[in-house]
């Protein structure tokens, strides 16, 4: 059932946490503001937890996903790989380790970190959840219900302040529904069949050559289905085999429910439309918990550029940290090139089933298009008729309003950038929904379902009509699938976020009319009209003409590019300078500006690059320069080179050299970490893999020690002594951070030289809490204690302790031992 939401803040007076805590606030669910509680619910019940973080430079990403669709930008089309998304935007592995830290010792059960790491799923008792997170659970009674949910606003510890962002699973009250209508009918003619769909909206040219065929189109289910219905509904309308599979999230099964009707409807309708499409069944339980965790899955496994997704609630049902979670994975999923296409709800502009004006989440999401729905009348031959906005107040079996298509205004976000035309007004937040489709199950769907539990009647009356916006969604679905397909098999780069694409071409000029302009009707509020409104948003497609549309602004394919150097070898004497010319050649597309960069390993010379950005084709001049008090050795300069997500390097050996004669050798292996663990040994009390991407000094990688409780992490390095050498310098650089505070020291640092066997000959360098600082160069001169061991083999450790209190973290990078022989 949905729940009805009349404010979207909660009036219930938050209590000032304890000291040393941090309130996450958005999550007291609106509905319940003017309930009394019961009584606490039950301590023994069992939660399931999933607690979304923070992402880092949300505000970066946001203006990356903006550039990815401007044409004019060197990032247009320039997609994340999920690793990239993780590397460059989720939360540091440092933020996650002190979050499931806490879980733990708080009792909790930590089962799963997200790859990308923005969902950690825990569980536990009710009273284990509320000790956690400071707060009392109680039951409340609600439409006829009893629902349990929190009477204040969870806090954290001050420490992870800023790092959790919501904690889904602390309240049962809100459930999704589907968005569909359904009526009985005589035989597969009680519907728009495929091929009625196909005529009306101008599909078959786009269809006899691009049917979807190399695309996949994941469907969110919160329900199972029966195969054999779909299968029924593809052999009767001549739709090929079926090119269906399961993913099952967080131990969801396969039985077909309640919902299996929308589940079918929404195959069914991707199979007329996109009968090439492969399609993965995306499902997982009906809980805040299993939407967040499917959603997730989705964007990280990153197999399908397009999702349907039918299931919603009235916005003002989920708490603000909710939505601000699920825009986190829909704002991944753009960055990455996915589409989501989210029914707008079939209570008109009512979606909390009251007399209050509401859209449905997560249609209100600006990284999500909003489907609204229209009743679609054929012509001759199913050709396409008229159109109008789709509402019936008689029908009151949901909302008391009536039934129609979802839209008005979000109260949670903001108007995107690329929401405008004519027809979008001044109002600051976001319009639902962007686009429609048929939806009024008086010109419903011809749909094929036979489970009794979702209302369907056995065999030959298995067919029925189905209306909603729960059809118009995956309709809109197959319909870019197909667009995906066609643009595929013209070497051009396919839709991808597609969100401000179909903007740009209501907006723009285009050589054909991409949608139907519905005019007349309402949605039980809001009237149709010229342009963008918000009863069918800019239109319903005529996709032939979209196609070709699209075939003119999406542009070729992705552009690649060289870098190389020349030369790729200097010799610089201490006090002196080199340089090498960088240069960048175009090797697929076309050229765009290539920005570069230079770092060097170890640390000691500087390099920089005149000028530091190139259109593709370009070069530019490398400068290295060696200080007079730079240790002889060999270092290597890596200029990085990046064009939208495409990313280059070429790399420069520079061998410094004394003025007073004599060799100099960088005697460590490996010293910026950058090529794994090896000749590395490490030891991490905690179990944990000590090089890794957290923070680096320079390149990707740097040694990790600690950032967790009764920690002892360890590293080394065997290296042998030359018995000529005359000069050794060891250095390194350190970064310290810590949850401590005062000038106490409780968690310690050491950079030792040791024997073969592990005895300590020298500890160079100690350092506790108290010296937290960013990224520091430490440089000794160990000629003298080596001394004694020239000709034997040494260890260069670096160790990291702490206590059970508050943690720190030592980040050790560009470690150098250079060694001068005669």
């Amino acid at each position: 059932m949905i729940v009805p939401a009349f404010l979207l803040h909660s009036t219930a007076v938050q209590a000032a946490p304890p000291s040393g805590r941090s309130v996450i606030s958005g999550h007291l669910v609106p509905a319940l503001q003017h309930h009394s509680p019961l009584h606490t619910s039950s301590a023994n019940r069992q939660l399931q937890l999933s607690i979304a973080l923070n992402l880092r430079n949300k505000a970066a990403l946001e203006a990356l996903v903006r550039a990815q669709s401007d044409p004019h930008s060197s990032l247009y089309h320039q997609y994340l790989t999920p690793q990239q998304f993780t590397a460059q935007f989720s939360p540091t592995e440092a933020s996650v380790r002190s979050v499931v830290n806490y879980l733990h010792s708080q009792g909790l059960q930590v089962s799963s970190v997200a790859s990308n790491r923005l969902l950690i799923d825990a569980s536990g008792s009710l009273s284990t959840v509320e000790r956690a997170f400071n707060i009392t659970i109680a039951d409340y009674t609600l439409n006829g219900s009893t629902v349990y949910a929190p009477t204040s606003e969870p806090s954290v510890p001050a420490n992870l302040s800023g790092l959790v962002l919501n904690i889904s699973g602390l309240d049962n009250a809100a459930h999704y529904h589907p968005a569909k209508h359904m009526a009985p009918a005589a035989g597969p003619g009680g519907g728009y069949t495929p091929t009625d769909l196909r005529t009306a909206y101008d599909m078959n040219s786009l269809i006899s050559s691009a049917n979807g065929s190399g695309q996949t189109v994941a469907i969110f289910e919160l329900d199972g289905y029966k195969a054999s219905d779909v299968n029924t509904y593809l052999s009767q309308y001549s739709l090929g085999s079926a090119k269906y599979s399961n993913v099952l999230v967080d131990g969801a099964t396969n039985t077909a429910g309640a919902g299996a009707i929308e589940v079918e409807l929404d195959m069914e309708v991707v199979s007329a439309i996109a009968p090439g499409a492969t399609q993965k069944i995306y499902i997982g339980p009906n809980s805040t918990t299993g939407v967040n965790d499917t959603y997730n899955k989705i964007v990280t496994d990153n197999v399908a550029k397009v999702t349907s997704t039918s299931w919603g609630l009235c916005e003002a049902s989920s708490g603000t940290s909710e939505l601000s979670a699920l825009d986190n994975i829909f704002l991944q999923g753009s960055s990455q090139g996915q589409s989501f296409f989210a029914a707008s709800g079939d209570s008109g502009a009512y979606d909390c089933n009251n007399t209050s004006l509401a859209v449905d989440s997560p249609a209100d999401d600006p990284h999500v298009v909003g489907v609204g729905g229209t009743n679609l009348q054929l012509g001759s031959g199913s050709s396409y008729g008229s159109e109008s906005a789709w509402s019936n107040p008689s029908d009151t079996q949901r909302s008391p309003e009536g039934s129609g298509g979802g839209g008005g205004y979000s109260t949670y976000f903001s108007k995107p950038s690329y929401q405008s035309g004519t027809g979008v007004d001044s109002n600051s937040m976001r319009h639902v929904p962007d686009v429609s489709a048929d939806a009024d199950p008086a010109s419903g769907y011809s749909v094929y379902c036979t489970v009794s539990a979702s209302g369907c009647s056995s065999g030959s009356a298995g067919w029925i009509a189905v209306g909603g916006t729960s059809a118009a969604a995956p309709l809109w679905a197959g319909v870019v699938a197909d667009v995906n397909s066609y643009l595929a098999g013209q070497g051009k780069s396919t839709l991808g976020n597609v969100n401000a694409e179909l903007y740009t071409l209501f907006n723009t000029s285009q050589t054909y009319t991409a949608y139907h302009d519905v005019t007349s009707g309402n949605n039980l509020h809001y009237n149709a009209g010229t342009g963008y409104d918000l009863a069918t948003g800019i239109g319903t497609p005529d996709v032939w003409n979209f196609a070709r549309d699209a075939a003119g602004t999406t542009g070729g394919g992705t552009n690649d590019f060289s870098i190389s150097a020349s030369p790729t070898s200097l010799s610089i004497v201490q006090g002196g300078n080199g340089t090498s010319t960088i240069s960048t050649a175009v090797t697929t597309g076309s050229a765009g500006t290539v920005s570069l960069s230079a770092s060097v390993s170890p640390a000691g010379p500087t390099a920089s690059l005149n000028p530091t950005s190139v259109t593709a084709g370009g070069s530019s001049t490398l400068t290295v320069s060696v200080g007079s008090s730079v240790a002889a050795g060999t270092y290597t300069v890596t200029v990085t080179g990046t064009e939208g997500s495409a990313t280059h390097t070429a790399s420069v050996t520079v061998t410094v050299t004394t003025s007073g004669g004599g060799t100099t050798t960088q005697a460590l292996a490996n010293p910026g970490f950058e090529n794994g663990q090896t000749p590395w040994q490490e030891s991490s009390s905690g179990g944990y893999q000590l090089i890794d991407t957290t923070l680096a000094h320079s390149g990707s990688y740097s040694a990790y020690l600690c950032g967790y409780n009764n920690c002892n992490d360890q590293i080394w390095q065997s290296v042998a002594i030359p018995s000529t050498a005359t000069t050794i310098k060891f250095t390194f650089w350190l970064y310290v951070s810590t949850q401590e505070s005062g000038s106490t020291c409780y968690d310690y640092f050491y950079a030792r030289l040791r024997t073969s066997s592990g005895s300590t000959i020298s500890t160079v360098k100690s350092l506790c809490n108290n010296t937290a600082s960013g990224w520091k160069q430490y440089t000794f001169d160990v000629s003298s204690t080596l001394s004694s061991y020239k000709g034997q083999t040494v260890q260069v450790y670096f160790q990291g302790t702490t206590d059970s209190s508050l943690p720190t973290n030592f980040f050790v990078d560009d470690a150098a031992l250079n060694i001068t022989t005669p």
